[in-house]
């Protein structure tokens, strides 16, 4: 059996299908809205601890406590080989109890998590794009590493099929910034980049919690492919939403605020990501890239076509493990 640790609302987008498809054992965190997102999709799930919230000391604590719910939860299964994508908790646990482990990666900039992980891992999987070398530094064995050329993201939108517009009028999504992520250091200008866009656009907003914005509106659905697509564009000031919306062939601004990922840098290499950090550049940038919706599409349907899917990876190193186990 294969134990999936997930922490995120994306993981759930991820793992959905190899969940399905395997005998697995899914443990999940409480946080935001993941729990209803699995619930959406019909996968059973193990609720062990809870997000910690934005304070470094309350994240420490709960962490803390939820190894030791997993480990209690873990040991008292019959698990063959364990994986995430990130999880800081999983790693841990599996190492403990020596079961082998698969952690995906994708934000070589994640530098607390990767260090606390990286080295407790049996391989660790990275796209192609991201620069392995702050990996080791951060405590992943070179040979244990294994490179895709492609995105996680493309897992997210492999089996998408656009629906009816939910928003009748032409419209901007906007997802704010990770702010309660412990990597995330940057300062939030969300509010002030829905100001510069208000007067001009319709602005709907995906929020992260329960923080609000002025001149911005919440869709009332969970389907944020589905509204990613229809869009006029997507802002973004975090990152996997922003590379579903760029391999989707939407209009893509990222103002995240730090250092860009390396995938992102791959995304804007490819001319399907813009990144502006500052309101007038992102003013400026959100006209241009709208009129060309149409070869941004075309060229993200031909970029689809050219990446490797990581579960075929993950299929592969699975069972690896499990012969060597």
């Amino acid at each position: 059996m294969i134990w999936i640790d997930i922490t995120n609302h994306p993981h759930v987008l991820f793992f959905k299908n190899f969940i399905k498809n395997n005998k697995t054992f899914v443990t999940v965190r409480k946080q935001g809205e993941i729990t209803k997102f699995l619930e959406d999709r019909k996968i059973y799930f193990n609720l062990v601890g809870k997000h910690g919230g934005q304070d470094k000391k309350n994240k420490l604590a709960q962490s803390a406590l939820r190894v030791l719910e997993l480990t209690k939860t873990i040991s008292e299964q019959q698990i063959d080989v364990c994986m995430s994508k990130q999880s800081v908790e999983l790693p841990r646990v599996a190492f403990g109890l020596q079961l082998p482990c698969i952690q995906i990666v994708d934000n070589e900039h994640a530098i607390h998590q990767n260090r606390l992980t990286l080295p407790l891992c049996s391989r660790v999987l990275v796209p192609s794009a991201l620069d392995t070398r702050k990996l080791r530094q951060q405590g992943a064995n070179k040979d244990q590493i294994l490179t895709f050329n492609g995105l996680c993201e493309l897992v997210h939108i492999e089996d998408f099929v656009p629906g009816e517009r939910i928003i009748k009028e032409q419209y901007i999504l906007l997802r704010p910034e990770p702010h309660l992520a412990s990597y995330f250091t940057g300062v939030e200008s969300t509010q002030k980049v829905i100001n510069s866009l208000a007067s001009k656009f319709k602005v709907l907003i995906l929020p992260r919690g329960h923080l609000n914005y002025d001149n911005a509106s919440i869709p009332n659905t969970r389907d944020s492919l589905n509204l990613i697509f229809h869009a006029s564009a997507f802002i973004g000031g975090g990152g996997t939403m922003n590379r579903e919306s760029a391999l989707l062939g939407t209009p893509t601004l990222s103002y995240y605020p730090q250092d860009v990922l390396g995938v992102d840098k791959f995304l804007i290499k490819k001319k399907l990501m813009v990144h502006a950090t500052n309101i007038e550049e992102i003013s400026s940038h959100i006209d241009e890239i709208i009129e060309r919706k149409d070869k941004i599409r075309l060229d993200a349907l031909k970029l689809q076509k050219t990446l490797e899917n990581p579960m075929n990876v993950l299929d592969q190193e699975i069972n690896n493990l499990m012969d060597q186990s």
